[in-house]
């Protein structure tokens, strides 16, 4: 506290009452600043968490698909008469979920799958065009 001696003793408790205001506003705004960055850690991870459930969501679809997919090739081929059905799905079984490459992956094995299937499917309609 600095406090002028020169001044009457009701001017200095004054002086004193502003300059305890002024210290407690300091504090205040220091604790805001500090909630501040705590409210930006919080959006940040609120933002990673998103992003997370985004990519857990996307991943479920794919299996879902695949699944799907499997389905539908099992069907063409028993269609097909054929008893050389193997699923080549390799990246459940060889990667973990959380690696940064499995998402891809897993794209890239469903959309082979999708082609499989796809392929499966034109083959019973050019055998059963031509019957």
């Amino acid at each position: 506290k600095a406090v002028v001696s020169t001044q009457s003793t009701g001017e200095q408790e004054d002086m004193e009452l502003l300059l305890d205001q002024v210290h407690e506003i300091e504090q205040l705004v220091t604790h805001k600043m500090q909630w501040r960055g705590a409210v930006a850690d919080l959006d940040y991870f609120d933002q990673q968490i998103r992003i997370l459930e985004r990519r857990n969501a996307l991943i479920e679809r794919l299996r879902r698909k695949q699944f799907e997919l499997l389905s539908d090739l099992k069907a063409t081929k028993c269609n097909l008469m054929s008893t050389d059905w193997k699923p080549d799905l390799t990246v459940d079984s060889t990667m973990n979920e959380n690696s940064p490459g499995y998402l891809s992956a897993l794209w890239k094995e469903t959309s082979n799958l999708e082609i499989r299937v796809n392929t499966c499917k034109s083959k019973i309609l050019v055998e059963t065009s031509f019957m």
